[in-house]
């Protein structure tokens, strides 16, 4: 017998120690796909690759297929079976695990690995586990090598060890994970669901190709949009003078860093994270409805991000322009950006670090309802926004319980 340990939370009744062995011990069948490209591209039997592993589980929404005469040939060397573990061993995504719950013959590509545990001696769900877990994750990263393509050999797979205890607690841990795992992937649907339902608001909550009335509206509003330039109805400024090394956690002002706009906010910001103590020689300072954007990034992309703050006073650090209106409705304008991005970036110069400037944001041409109606857009995707950010707090808490309780179940 090997080295013996236990972990430090465990289900009640289980005390025996858990026992080190290789995968090559505790499996009965490990191997890998074909190591030649099919040459069919259409037929009957899926071909599985690297691209379809997550640790969620198969992504069939870009598989390929291969005709029944080469399907045979590849199955032959790799039988993939029903319950069997699919570990992905070359390349950029190595380290990905799922269990295959497909009831049907499909081959597969090299770049996958099949581990099919012993039948009552070894759990799949808890080796998966095992496998997605920071124990795993560092026995695979370590082991990997290559130039262009960096993965991992059979025979290294083969000599990896981890811990294991007897068949029955390795089972009921496969299936408490499974079911958190489930949970996770709930939520996450839910999030997915909340920011597609979002996408497709930004589409019709403002109008698009030519119209002046969008697709969508609220009861109660009527007429076209009216056009106007941003600079005819704006005012503008630009933050200064802060830098990264100004930020100071016992600060006594509130400040706003150019890169926060990336990091910490979204399109509005009811919260602000930073401050300083630093003295700044007449500091730009918000005001309530005010938008902020980013004027300089790596990518034309990166400066169609707007911010709308309902703070008044927050000190503004450089490279962060402040567009105010009293005829524009600030998270409207914010939201407005994220559905129209291009009318941003069509006005980025620049090729190493692109930059947006006042002068050229004057002459953008926006289509405005009423106040009242530029409110109540703003709002709802506020209300949206919120969802969604208490939705993927969901997900990042249940990520991270998953986390603490691998570190303290797995050994």
């Amino acid at each position: 017998m090997n080295k013996q340990q236990e972990p430090r939370l465990r289900f009640n009744g289980f005390t025996d120690a858990w026992e080190e062995k290789v995968l090559g011990e505790v499996t009965e069948y490990l191997s890998d796909g074909t190591h030649f490209s099919p040459k069919s591209q259409n037929g009957e039997y899926k071909y599985i690759t690297s691209k379809n592993i997550r640790n969620s589980g198969l992504d069939l929404s870009d598989v390929s297929y291969i005709s029944a005469e080469e399907h045979q040939e590849i199955y032959k060397r790799c039988s993939v079976k029903f319950g069997d573990l699919l570990l992905t061993k070359d390349g950029a995504s190595t380290g990905n695990c799922c269990i295959n719950f497909l009831d049907e013959e499909f081959s597969l590509l090299s770049s996958v690995a099949v581990l099919r545990p012993k039948q009552k001696k070894h759990n799949a769900n808890f080796l998966c586990q095992v496998l997605q877990s920071p124990i795993g994750q560092n026995e695979i990263k370590g082991s990997m090598a290559g130039q262009a393509i960096t993965r991992i050999t059979l025979e290294k797979l083969r000599a990896y060890k981890f811990n294991f205890p007897l068949y029955e607690e390795q089972t009921h841990l496969g299936l408490f994970f499974r079911r958190l795992d489930s949970l996770i992937a709930e939520s996450r649907a839910v999030l997915e669901k909340s920011r597609q339902l979002k996408k497709a608001m930004l589409a019709k909550m403002f109008p698009t190709n030519g119209e002046k009335i969008p697709k969508i509206r609220f009861k109660g509003f009527k007429g076209e949009w009216e056009s106007r330039k941003l600079g005819e109805i704006s005012d503008f400024a630009k933050g200064k003078g802060l830098s990264k090394s100004s930020i100071d956690s016992n600060g006594n002002t509130p400040c706003i860093l150019y890169g926060e706009l990336y990091t910490k906010y979204d399109c509005y910001i009811n919260k602000v994270f930073s401050s300083t103590n630093e003295k700044i020689e007449n500091p730009i300072l918000t005001k309530s409805n005010d938008v902020l954007l980013p004027t300089s990034d790596v990518t034309p992309n990166g400066l169609a991000k707007a911010c709308s703050i309902y703070f008044d006073d927050i000190v503004l650090g450089g490279d962060i322009l402040v567009i105010r209106s009293t005829e524009m409705f600030g998270l409207f304008f914010a939201h407005y950006v994220e559905s129209n991005p291009f009318m941003i970036i069509e006005k980025a110069t620049g090729t190493t670090v692109f930059h947006i400037y006042e002068k050229d944001l004057r002459d953008i041409v926006l289509l405005l309802p009423s106040y009242e109606e530029q409110t109540a857009i703003g709002n709802f995707f506020r209300q949206l926004d919120e969802t969604i950010a208490l939705q993927s707090a969901e997900v990042e808490k249940l990520n991270q319980l998953k986390k603490g309780l691998l570190a303290a179940m797995l050994v």
